[in-house]
């Protein structure tokens, strides 16, 4: 019997199955509907704003995998494509492998490896995720865009609703995998997007990013450390009640994870605020920030979540309370640090 926890990301976020059966919530499914000749469509597991994605038999190789179906009609051919070429470029166990990309007369169809587990979103909304585990997830997404930058391909949109935590790691497939590369740039000479596009999710797009400058691994850097950040501190400083709120808050200095969280390591704190400024030209690159979440790994608890944003709204958790480890002061940021313009 197969099992039934899985989860995909599309655009609209991950959309998993937990122990809920979807078909329930999202009717429609086609039955035992064949496409390309070998993917037996079993069973709808969401929607976004490009599609549907289904659970499918690869009747061919015996395995399931994750069909998402795009009408030609709406005109996201571009955006399936380019996911599919970036992912084309990369082979890692943190990454969510794409094993097809096509299409009939109705449908452009891409094929992708079927995780099962749930997205750090739920797990950190939940607070069903240790201190311990976010710099787990955090060295596996590290290692993740190491590889693709490394092949010329940046993400774009990382966030948690892009980041898989799988329920059963297998042995060597890692702890977590980055999903979604519908956004990626593509470092070529022709490349698939110019200097003054803006994608990506406002809320974890790096400053130089959301003003239209030219992508580069930094950007990605940004975007893992807010959400490790948010995941540490139960609250995203950036993102507002709507996207003109949000746009007036990029570009401002974030609250110093230490502030947020005076019992993380002083090295820890040190290195992600780094990976949070403003300026590029100071962030760590992921060799360096992975390397910083493994040396902490140890120090950090493995009990359950100890969240700042959730008990005391950006305040620091038990202000009262002895640090566990030296704190530095609120500012905490090194000197002359520059606001970036805002939007």
């Amino acid at each position: 019997m197969r099992r039934s926890e899985t989860g995909f990301t599309d655009e609209a976020g991950t959309l998993p199955l937990g122990g809920s059966d979807p078909t329930q919530q999202l009717p429609g499914a086609p039955g035992a509907r064949l496409i390309l000749g070998r993917y037996r469509m079993e069973r709808r597991l969401g929607a976004g704003g490009f599609g549907v994605v289904w659970l499918a038999w690869d009747e061919k190789l015996e395995r399931e995998v994750a069909v998402k179906v795009i009408p030609r009609e709406r005109g996201a051919g571009e955006r399936v494509e380019r996911e599919a070429r970036a992912a084309a470029r990369l082979n890692h166990p943190g990454i969510v492998g794409i094993y097809e990309l096509a299409s009939d007369e109705h449908d452009v169809y891409l094929v992708s490896e079927l995780v099962r587990g749930r997205t750090l979103a739920e797990l950190t909304q939940a607070g069903a995720i240790s201190d311990r585990d976010v710099a787990r997830i955090g060295v596996a997404l590290c290692e993740a865009l190491e590889h693709a930058h490394a092949r010329g391909v940046i993400h774009r949109d990382v966030k948690p609703g892009n980041v898989m935590v799988l329920a059963e790691p297998a042995a060597g497939a890692g702890f977590a995998k980055l999903a979604d590369f519908g956004v990626a740039h593509v470092a070529t000479h022709d490349p698939l997007t110019r200097t003054g596009d803006i994608v990506g999710t406002l809320a974890y797009m790096a400053p130089e990013q959301a003003e239209g400058a030219r992508v580069t691994p930094a950007c990605d850097v940004y975007s893992l450390a807010l959400t490790l950040y948010e995941a540490w501190t139960g609250t995203n400083p950036v993102k507002a009640a709507g996207p003109a709120a949000t746009a007036r808050r990029l570009g401002r200095p974030l609250p110093s994870l230490a502030s947020m969280r005076r019992d993380l390591p002083v090295g820890l704190c040190d290195v992600m605020d780094d990976a949070l400024d403003i300026d590029p030209a100071f962030r760590p690159d992921p060799a360096r920030l992975r390397a910083e979440l493994r040396a902490v790994e140890s120090e950090l608890t493995d009990e359950g979540p100890r969240r700042a944003g959730h008990a005391t709204q950006g305040r620091a958790a038990d202000d009262d309370a002895p640090a566990a480890h030296p704190v530095r002061p609120l500012a905490g940021r090194r000197p002359g640090r520059r606001a970036a313009p805002g939007l």
